[in-house]
């Protein structure tokens, strides 16, 4: 299926969050950025439950910078041209698929392994390391 270019994208301005409640904040961040951040957020507090998580006692690291790390990794960096989450979840999905197709259909599993009905010959190459590399052997 051929994708169409259009300039749709340049109309769509991302909404960006200046401050809470009149407090300023450092940076604008936007609601995808804080989507990810909260997200980060009750991870951290589930995650808080189990060790080795809950070994970790600094409140700011585990509530500010770690769920910070993920907002900054999902919505800025690019892994082969997608965004981490739709990479990660292709990745899973590659994983858990049967990976023998013909024409992007699966392939019928066969119950026993194919037999040739005649001979099969083959030639086995006889080589040394030295003759591989582009020397001979009649130095």
């Amino acid at each position: 299926m051929r994708r169409m270019r259009t300039y749709n994208s340049i109309w769509k301005v991302p909404r960006m969050l200046y401050g809470i409640q009149n407090i300023a904040l450092p940076f604008p961040v936007s609601y995808r950025q804080v989507g990810f951040f909260f997200g980060g957020v009750v991870l951290m507090w589930i995650l808080n439950k189990f060790p080795p998580f809950s070994f970790i006692n600094l409140w700011l690291v585990e509530y500010v910078g770690i769920p910070g790390f993920i907002a900054w990794f999902f919505t800025r960096q690019v892994l082969d041209g997608k965004a981490p989450h739709r990479f990660i979840m292709r990745w899973i999905a590659f994983k858990l698929s049967a990976h023998d197709f013909n024409r992007y259909m699966e392939t019928p599993k066969s119950k026993k392994p194919y037999t040739y009905s005649s001979p099969v010959a083959y030639r086995k190459l006889n080589y040394t390391a030295k003759e591989a590399e582009g020397g001979s052997s009649d130095d």
